[in-house]
């Protein structure tokens, strides 16, 4: 295969569908344009916030895309991000690292899907209704009522994600759901031992179920060798490893950077949970969302086809939100 050369590389790139499973909970819109991202997975709730506090935060974002109307559209559908691809913009795509501001009523699932939510992680590493989180020591998997949110998500075309979810949660998980699902921003347990890191069996499950995972640049997930801090290259081993575990079509990419998170908001955000801290504030060389432009000549240099690299940079996320999310929005 002959190599491609740096201006193809780069065409490559723009001309690319790129996707960022999970870029956190930023409103640095500015950056996310210069990255050349199509779309981004946002995070408006994790920590266990309730009903009303989500929909608070489902205000903020959408008083965002009224505001910079030039970057940004709202995705409900792939149409979108197709869309948001041919208009130059960033389309953005809401979700939860929680279920629970789902609460007890699963008629809020309606609520929030009318307002584009498009993607539930079960758990935020601590147990809730759903089931147990990564850092929870007694995980007894799924619960009933877990097991209904799946089934109601599966219906009404919302993705499931699994990260930060507990083993044998997940896992069940994983059997239950009639459709797809992802981690959309872990990586192997075998790589680098953190517990919101996942086993090989349970990669293998979600690539099966048609899912991908996001591979995720955050430090402490990220240090494949523990001495030292993570490096870009490290980042590229882990997506390697990966790939050769479950294949190109499971695989993306999921920075989870938080991309305008001031001091002061790291610290709250980080202070819930003791194993979120970490010697190395930044992943060398992936300490920006603008990094992720890096990842196609990487992939190139060791040897992947244009297609694979279009696949890793988001056309795996895009099939799975195809076979998942509803075709059409809104009532009736």
């Amino acid at each position: 295969m002959t190599p491609l050369s740096a201006e193809a590389i780069r065409t490559l790139y723009n001309d690319a569908i790129v996707i960022d499973g999970l870029a956190g909970y930023t409103f640095a819109f500015d950056v996310l344009k210069e990255t050349g991202l199509t779309a981004a997975h946002v995070t408006i709730a994790a920590h266990n916030e309730g009903f009303g506090r989500t929909i608070e935060g489902v205000k903020d974002f959408y008083a965002a895309l009224q505001a910079h109307k030039d970057v940004l559209l709202l995705v409900r559908s792939v149409a979108d991000i197709s869309r948001a691809k041919a208009e130059g913009k960033v389309g953005l795509i809401l979700g939860f690292q929680t279920s629970s501001p789902i609460e007890d009523d699963l008629t809020n699932l309606w609520v929030f899907s009318e307002l584009g939510v498009r993607i539930i992680q079960l758990t935020y590493m601590t147990k809730n209704l759903a089931g147990f989180g990564c850092y929870d020591d007694d995980d007894r998997g799924l619960t009933y009522y877990g097991k209904t949110l799946i089934r109601e998500m599966n219906r009404m075309g919302m993705l499931v994600d699994l990260s930060h979810v507990g083993w044998k949660t997940a896992a069940d998980a994983v059997k239950v759901s009639e459709a797809p699902v992802v981690l959309s921003h872990s990586n192997p347990y075998a790589k680098c031992a953190n517990r919101r890191n996942v086993p090989d069996d349970l990669l293998k499950d979600v690539a099966h179920s048609g899912g991908v995972i996001g591979i995720n640049a955050y430090p402490p997930l990220c240090s494949v060798y523990p001495e030292r801090q993570p490096t870009f290259a490290d980042y590229m081993e882990i997506m390697e490893y990966t790939i050769d575990l479950v294949g190109v079509d499971s695989v993306g990419i999921a920075p989870d950077l938080f991309e305008g998170f001031s001091g002061w908001q790291k610290v709250r955000w980080n202070r819930r949970y003791d194993e979120l801290r970490s010697p190395w504030p930044t992943t060398d060389g992936f300490a920006h969302e603008t990094d992720i432009r890096a990842i196609a000549p990487a992939l190139a240099e060791r040897g992947h086809s244009e297609e694979d690299i279009r696949k890793l940079l988001g056309l795996n996320f895009y099939r799975v939100f195809e076979a998942v999310w509803p075709k059409a929005s809104g009532i009736g």
